[in-house]
Parts: structure tokens; C-alpha cells; sequence
């Protein structure tokens, strides 16, 4: 995994896998608002959105609107490595 802010990061990844739909980066950053007591910032998220799409984490849908769906190498990553208690793990 690249270096950067785990606390978007991660709940980012989470939610995408749970989701199943894309979500833009400003949806993900609403959801995230609404889920967490303490979520990361607008800017974190899209960040995050950014250095996910660049690691192959995940991937646009649409080249008319950022809608954001996870890869199979993202998949893997959340199914291996965030822990199911991890923040944005989504009941």
C-alpha cells in the first residue's frame, strides 16, 4: 500500500467494498461524515480517492462524473489487511 492517510484511506476502501455501486469522492466524504465520529476531511478523501485510483485500488466507472468502484486488487487488500473492526466498517 502506498504511503498515505490511513484515516481516509481505509474507511475509504471499506466503504467502496461494502457499497458495491460507485460512489464520487464527494458521496464517499458525505457517507463517511455520517458513519464516523471522528471521519477525515473532504480534502483527505479526495486524496485518498487519488492515490487509490493511482495504485490500481480502484477505478473510475464513468468519464463524464468521478464515480469510484474498488478493483479486485482492492478487494484483496481489504479482505486481507483492514481488520473488520477497522473505522468505516459499516454493520
Amino acid at each position: 500500500m502506498p504511503e498515505f492517510d490511513a484515516d481516509a484511506v481505509d474507511p475509504t476502501l471499506r466503504l467502496l467494498y461494502q457499497s458495491g455501486v460507485g460512489i464520487s469522492p464527494s458521496g464517499i466524504a458525505a457517507n463517511l461524515q455520517h458513519r464516523m465520529n471522528d471521519p477525515p476531511s473532504r480534502t483527505a478523501v479526495l486524496n485518498a480517492v487519488r492515490e487509490l485510483s493511482e495504485g490500481r485500488y480502484i477505478r473510475s466507472i464513468s468519464d463524464v462524473e468521478s464515480c469510484y468502484i474498488i478493483t479486485d486488487h482492492g478487494r484483496d487488500y481489504v479482505e486481507t489487511e483492514i481488520d473488520d473492526e477497522a473505522m468505516g466498517f459499516v454493520d
